[in-house]
């Protein structure tokens, strides 16, 4: 595979990337080539095990008649199925006239086929909500995933986190978290209990990080991880100690992927560096997501971008693309080695 690879050509994205228990790595994203402004669906490619191609794979959720399916959030229950929950708006003459409210579409056989459910068991507010991010493990057959509502531009947002007890069947619970000025939001589980939420604020769209210490029933504010415009961001475990989170650069100008590290589980975070840049035409870009590929450090970042300057004459066209790069090209020796303790990375 070569560094730079293309998931799908005439596609805005929002992708989500999830690991398979193969190891093959699964990419959910809305397939039209429009900021949501048009009809689509949310499907899939996959990328073989040795890395070396992407293909189209399902419909994880089909668009309704006049609008789409383009928001999600995406993870693996503990049985190993696939879950998703997505959402979209009614379309008309180039405008939003309506939320589709949320489905939950599951997956038994990697996501070659789908059941979609219109109306899942969750709780009524969160049907008029946008899902967004991953959905998480914690404890015995315990799921999350995060959703949000926005206020309109220039007020606050509210998220909140919603629960399931038995692995995606139902889910029930949800707790507000974000202090009104949160709405894209990241989750990751910790082996000590904690979840973290990388989060999207709405009214300079910087990211923050919120932390619960009690598996998500408490949160609280953790500072700023990133300037205005630096949204939204995707967080992976890569040790117990190690956290890496990637997230999208949308300063005019400047539109690119940055990356931090923390090397303390979330207390602290080493300053932050660029590891692709789409190119000073770029107006629409970023929304990364990360897995590790193997436990060498080696990593894969998708995204999406509406111009990508290594395509030259073909840079104008929507595009979800994927870029594998190495820790070890972007670090210091001994901070390398103090990153995987000595030892290969325990990659999650």
């Amino acid at each position: 595979m070569k560094s730079l690879s293309v998931i799908a050509t005439n596609a805005c994205g929002w992708p989500n990337l999830t690991k398979l228990p193969s190891g093959k790595v699964l990419c959910t994203y809305f397939n039209a080539p429009s900021h949501g402004l048009l009809e689509g669906d949310l499907v899939s490619s996959i990328l073989n095990k040795n890395g070396s191609k992407w293909m189209k794979h399902g419909i994880v959720s089909p668009k309704p008649k006049g609008g789409n399916q383009m928001h999600l959030a995406v993870g693996l229950a503990h049985n190993g199925d696939l879950v998703a929950f997505s959402s979209g708006f009614y379309i008309k003459e180039g405008k939003f006239v309506g939320f589709t409210g949320q489905r939950l579409s599951r997956s038994k056989d990697c996501g070659k086929t789908w059941k979609t459910d219109a109306l899942p068991s969750i709780p009524k507010d969160n049907v008029g909500a946008i899902p967004y991010g991953r959905i998480i493990q914690f404890g015995k057959d315990k799921l999350a995933y995060s959703c949000y509502r926005t206020q309109g531009m220039g007020n606050p947002s509210e998220s909140w986190i919603t629960f399931s007890d038995d692995d995606g069947l139902t889910w029930g619970r949800r707790i507000k978290f974000g202090r009104n000025d949160s709405n894209e939001s990241t989750l990751c589980s910790l082996d000590d209990g904690r979840i973290l939420a990388v989060t999207r604020t709405h009214i300079d769209h910087h990211v923050k990080l919120c932390e619960s210490l009690n598996s998500g029933k408490n949160w609280k504010e953790r500072g700023s991880l990133t300037l205005p415009m630096q949204h939204p961001a995707d967080l992976i475990s890569l040790t117990q100690k190690c956290l890496l989170m990637t997230y999208g650069i949308r300063n005019r100008g400047l539109m690119g992927i940055g990356v931090r590290l923390s090397l303390d589980a979330g207390k602290t975070w080493r300053p932050p560096w660029v590891i692709h840049q789409f190119g000073n035409k770029a107006k629409d870009v970023g929304y990364p997501s990360t897995v590790s590929i193997d436990n060498n450090g080696t990593l894969l970042t998708a995204a999406y971008a509406d111009y990508e300057q290594s395509y030259g004459k073909q840079a104008k066209k929507y595009r979800v693309i994927a870029k594998k790069w190495n820790l070890k090209d972007w670090l210091h020796e001994s901070l390398f080695e103090q990153v995987s303790d000595g030892k290969k990375l325990n990659l999650t």
